[in-house]
């Protein structure tokens, strides 16, 4: 995840949300905060459903909202969508989410000159009239009283407003204008734009910027934003694969692929999942499959190496007192944890799950309603989604222990690989 989009309303959501999702990023708007979310998404947008609350807690709610995800997100660009023409509480929300994030700087550049609103000299116009003298200053819920953008803020933001006018803006040396005004105390900066290559250079300079800065805007500067700001390469992501079966097959469809040079595995103790402290081993194996992740290498999760492994399980119920199904649904249990302590710290481009209960684990610990089948990699093999999940839409290939050809493992990643360059 590399964007967060805070909104105040649910079509100013949408309406910025797209001009990042027409150029391939993945972008889920939530409804409400605490709403479950892709972890997989590029960019997540959240409505706080604020802009006709009072300041104060409108800035609360934007504060929640970017505590909630900011946890699960590796330092992503923050982005107060505002409204075009100012109404609500710009000033107090755009001041919260610098707070949020202890940022230095927030460049405000609301305009969308496609739809006539600019900013010039400081001012909100539409269609070349000052906001305050149109149909906005006598809105039913959020009347706006001056068209000088620094002067509404001020009204609700306790900041140093600084304008930067058009001549600046178009001015080569606007990078170094704006990293001398990050290294004053926590600024307001009001830019003029009255075409798109306007917003296009204001974009491009902020995200230069080496300290950490909110961008608040409008679907225009969103749509300025370079794509790298925000969209994750896909076709190089990953592939996890959790090979919970012990069978024979697929221990030798992992010995088929072992020696592959972009793949590596991590052997797991099952023993060690039964010990005293299961949830600490966890945490170590996903810190070591999330660092071959990270190396844009596949990643198999065995538990099976040989025969002596699956000759423990009847050892394993003895010492613990287990069937032999208890004992799998605790391990099935255990790998679930795993997998998701792995997907909340590393991006892959797609699950292969080996074994029943392995998978139906996996399905229920990221919240999955469902599986949407979308296709077969090889007979009885097929992949699709987990439907209303954590997860949404990335590709998951499911198999039971014992299927397979002994290449099946590198038929997948290859079939999901070639997937994802024609979807490029």
């Amino acid at each position: 995840m590399k964007m967060l989009v805070i909104a105040d309303d649910f079509t100013g959501a949408n309406d910025t949300g797209v001009q990042l999702a027409k150029k391939g990023a993945r972008t889920d708007v939530l409804l409400r905060d605490g709403s479950a979310y892709n972890r997989h998404a590029d960019v997540i947008v959240v409505n706080t459903d604020s802009r006709a609350c009072d300041a104060l807690t409108a800035a609360n709610r934007v504060s929640k909202a970017i505590a909630g995800l900011l946890s699960a997100m590796d330092a992503p660009l923050i982005y107060k969508k505002i409204d075009s023409t100012f109404r609500g509480n710009v000033g107090a929300e755009i001041a919260a989410a610098m707070q949020a994030v202890h940022a230095r700087i927030a460049i405000v550049a609301a305009a969308i000159p496609a739809a006539g609103r600019v900013t010039l000299n400081g001012h909100c116009l539409v269609n070349q009239i000052p906001v305050h003298q149109t149909e906005f200053a006598s809105d039913p819920k959020t009347p706006v009283a001056t068209s000088r953008i620094a002067d509404l803020l001020a009204q609700q933001a306790s900041l140093k407003v600084q304008e930067l006018y058009l001549e600046q803006v178009r001015s080569p040396d606007l990078d170094q204008t704006l990293k001398l005004l990050a290294k004053d105390e926590p600024t307001l900066v009001v830019v003029d734009a009255v075409t798109e290559e306007d917003l296009q250079a204001v974009a491009q300079a902020a995200v230069r910027l080496d300290c950490r800065y909110v961008l608040a805007g409008a679907a225009g500067l969103a749509n300025a934003l370079p794509c790298s700001a925000y969209l994750t390469a896909r076709a190089k992501l990953p592939m996890l694969i959790v090979a919970g079966s012990m069978s024979e097959a697929t221990r030798r469809q992992v010995a088929c692929v072992s020696q592959q040079e972009n793949l590596r595995i991590v052997d797991i103790e099952v023993q060690a999942l039964l010990g005293s402290e299961p949830h600490r081993q966890v945490d170590e194996l996903a810190g070591i499959a999330a660092r071959i992740l990270h190396q844009r290498q596949h990643c198999v999760l065995r538990t099976c190496r040989d025969e002596r492994d699956r000759e423990q399980i009847n050892t394993l119920c003895e010492q613990w007192q287990l069937t032999r199904q208890a004992l799998g649904e605790i391990i099935s249990q255990r790998l679930a944890e795993l997998t998701l302590a792995i997907l909340d710290r590393a991006q892959v481009g797609s699950l292969f799950l080996t074994g029943g209960d392995i998978a139906i684990a996996v399905a229920r610990i990221l919240n999955a309603q469902g599986y949407r089948i979308a296709g077969e990699i090889a007979p009885c093999i097929p992949w699709g989604t987990f439907t209303q999940s954590d997860i949404d839409d990335l590709p998951v290939i499911t198999k039971a222990g014992g299927f397979g050809s002994e290449n099946i493992l590198r038929e997948a990643i290859c079939y999901i690989e070639e997937m994802y360059s024609e979807a490029k």
